[in-house]
């Protein structure tokens, strides 16, 4: 409910940037689809979403391009042409287990 009200407040406001942290959390399927639609529309109206989640599945749907963060360090990005056809899940687990190294 808390995500749906926060899309309704920037609708509203005719937000140009709309932030997400993991949005799809407790929702059922039938209300997942229905907002990444929402999502889908927003994006065709020329918003641009931030969204944050684990779910790699629904991020592979919604998303022109995907970042993978370990300990707050952005260590991989990836393109919608990269990652369509990439094993997320695979992908995802090789860089958790790789030690983070922070730049200097």
């Amino acid at each position: 409910m808390r995500q749906k009200l926060g899309i309704a407040i920037a609708i509203a406001k005719d937000a140009r940037i709309v932030l997400l942290n993991e949005p799809t959390s407790g929702l059922d399927p039938k209300s997942g689809a229905e907002f990444l639609q929402l999502l889908d529309e927003l994006r065709h109206e020329g918003k641009a979403i931030w969204m944050t989640t684990h779910d790699v599945f629904r991020a592979r749907q919604i998303a022109d391009r995907l970042g993978i963060m370990v300990e707050g360090h952005l260590v991989k990005t990836l393109t919608r042409d990269e990652f369509q056809e990439a094993d997320l899940e695979r992908l995802y687990v090789e860089y958790v287990e790789r030690p983070v190294i922070p730049a200097a």
